[in-house]
């Protein structure tokens, strides 16, 4: 998967040599674009771990206040990943 990624990647870059006509510029276009896709798995994470802390507080509710907040906790250690990915990208993008 990572291969067939990398070679599609290398397929662009003449593309984005037409497109920006530098390939720094293009490549942190490119670089951008990546960063942002870091909120996919962001996303997905903190779905599945709120589904748990539901079924969780379902199972126990007397647990509630502590599975929460954990699970917010959680939440905010996961969202950090997507936002440096945000910061990155606007760096990038910034150049």
């Amino acid at each position: 998967m990572l291969i067939n990624l990398v070679n599609n990647l290398s397929q662009l870059l003449p593309n984005i040599l037409e497109v920006t006509g530098d390939i720094s510029s293009g490549l942190a276009y490119l670089g951008a674009g990546l960063a942002v896709l870091t909120g996919f798995g962001t996303g997905i994470g903190q779905g599945i771990a709120a589904g748990r802390a539901a079924e969780a507080v379902g199972r126990q509710p007397e647990a509630q206040s502590k599975i929460q907040m954990t699970m917010i906790i959680g939440q905010g250690i996961a969202e950090s990943s997507a936002i440096y990915g945000f910061i990155i990208a606007f760096i990038l993008l910034s150049r």
